[in-house]
C-alpha cells in the first residue's frame, strides 16, 4: 500500500480528528470549559485537535510501515506485537502523555492528581487501537480486491491466449484441405478450378475478416458455411447435400463463434462414407437457442481412429467465449451437435 492510498482518507480525517479532539477531553473531564473565555477555549480545543491529529496520523503512518515490513501470512505474531504495543500503546501513549502534560502546565486546571491526564491517555490508546484496526481492515480488503482483480485479469489473459491458439489451429488444417482440392481440380477441370478459386477467395475473406472476433452474426456464419459447402460440392458433387433450415429473422437475432459450423461440416465429411448413390445429407437448423448440425451416420468400412481434436477444440472455444459447452448426441443412427447461440 503506497502513500497515495493513505491520503485517500482525507475526508475521514477532516471529520474524525476534530471530533476526537473535542469529545475525549470532555468525556474524561480533562478540561473545565467554564474556566476559560470563548477565545481561550477555542485555543485549547485547537491544541486538543492537534494532539488528536498527531496521534491519528502517526498511528496510520506506523501501520503502513509495519505492513511494508511484515506480512500477515508469514509474520503474523510480529505484526500483532508491533501494531498493538509499539504503534498503539507506546507511540499513542507516549506522545499523548507528553503533549497533554505540556498543555496542563499552561492551563488553568488544578487537578488533585494526574487522573484526568491518565484517563485521557488511556482512552486515546483505545481509540488509536480502533482506528488502526479499521485501517488494517480497509487495507486488507483493498489487497484482497486487488488480488481478486489480478487473478481475474490473469485468467482472462490465459483464456484469450488459449482462444487465439485454438483459432490458429483452424487455419493450417483448412489451408491444407483447400490446396489439396484446388490442386486436384487444376489438373482435371481448369474451369471448375477457377470457380473453386473465386469461391475460396470469399471463404478466406470471411476467415481473415473474423479471425480476431469472438462472435459474429449467425447470418454471416450461415453465408460462410454456404460458400464453404459449395467448395465441397465441387469436389464431391452429388455425394453430399446440405439443408439449411434457418430463417433470415433467426439468423439476424443470434451470435455464434466464427468458423464453428465449418468445423462440424468438415467433421461429418471426414468420418462418414458417402457416394452419389448413397449421399450424405447435413442438416443445419435452429431450435431452443441452439444451432443443430445433424447427419445420418454412414460408418466407413475402414474408418481411421478418431482423436476428436476438432470437436474438443470447438468445445474449448465455446467454453472460453460463452462459458457453455456444445452438446453431442449419438444414437448410432444420427450424429447431432448442438452449438449454443447468444441472443443479439
Amino acid at each position: 500500500m503506497n502513500r497515495e492510498e493513505i491520503l485517500r482518507d482525507r475526508s475521514i480525517k477532516l471529520f474524525g480528528i476534530p471530533l476526537l479532539g473535542i469529545l475525549i477531553p470532555n468525556i474524561t473531564g480533562l478540561i473545565s470549559n467554564t474556566r476559560y473565555s470563548f477565545p481561550g477555549l477555542l485555543l485549547h480545543y485547537a491544541y486538543f485537535i492537534l494532539v488528536s491529529g498527531v496521534v491519528w496520523q502517526g498511528n496510520v503512518w506506523l501501520m503502513y510501515r509495519v505492513r511494508e515490513k511484515f506480512d500477515w501470512r508469514t509474520n503474523p505474531y510480529y505484526k500483532i506485537i508491533l501494531s498493538l504495543f509499539f504503534t498503539n500503546v507506546l507511540y499513542s501513549g507516549l506522545v499523548s502523555a507528553v503533549l497533554l502534560s505540556v498543555w496542563k502546565a499552561f492551563s488553568h486546571e488544578t487537578y488533585p492528581d494526574w487522573g484526568p491526564i491518565f484517563n485521557t491517555v488511556l482512552i486515546i490508546i483505545v481509540a488509536a487501537g480502533y482506528i488502526t484496526n479499521i485501517y488494517e481492515i480497509v487495507s486488507l480488503n483493498r489487497e484482497r480486491e486487488y488480488n481478486v482483480t489480478r487473478v481475474e485479469q490473469l485468467h482472462a489473459a490465459k483464456a484469450q491466449a488459449e482462444l487465439e491458439a485454438l483459432k490458429n489451429q483452424i487455419d493450417p488444417h483448412f489451408i491444407f484441405n483447400s490446396l489439396n482440392t484446388l490442386s486436384f481440380l487444376i489438373t482435371r477441370d481448369p474451369q471448375m478450378a477457377r470457380l473453386y478459386n473465386d469461391t475460396l477467395a470469399k471463404v478466406y475473406r470471411y476467415i481473415l475478416g473474423n479471425k480476431e472476433k469472438d462472435l459474429v452474426l449467425l447470418r454471416e456464419e450461415v453465408e460462410f458455411i454456404s460458400n464453404y459447402f459449395y467448395l465441397l460440392k465441387i469436389r464431391f458433387s452429388e455425394a453430399i447435400n446440405m439443408e439449411i433450415e434457418i430463417t433470415d429473422l433467426a439468423a439476424e437475432d443470434y451470435l455464434i463463434p466464427p468458423i464453428s459450423l465449418q468445423a462440424l461440416v468438415e467433421n461429418a465429411i471426414k468420418h462418414n462414407d458417402f457416394t452419389d448413390s448413397n449421399p450424405l445429407t447435413i442438416n443445419v437448423s435452429v431450435s431452443s437457442n441452439y444451432v443443430m448440425i445433424r447427419n445420418a451416420i454412414k460408418t466407413k468400412n475402414y474408418a481411421p481412429p478418431t482423436s476428436k481434436i476438432g470437436l474438443n477444440n470447438l468445445d474449448n472455444r465455446y467454453k472460453l467465449i460463452t462459458n457453455r459447452n456444445i452438446i453431442i448426441e449419438n444414437n448410432f443412427k444420427f450424429f447431432t451437435v448442438k452449438l449454443p447461440i447468444l441472443k443479439f
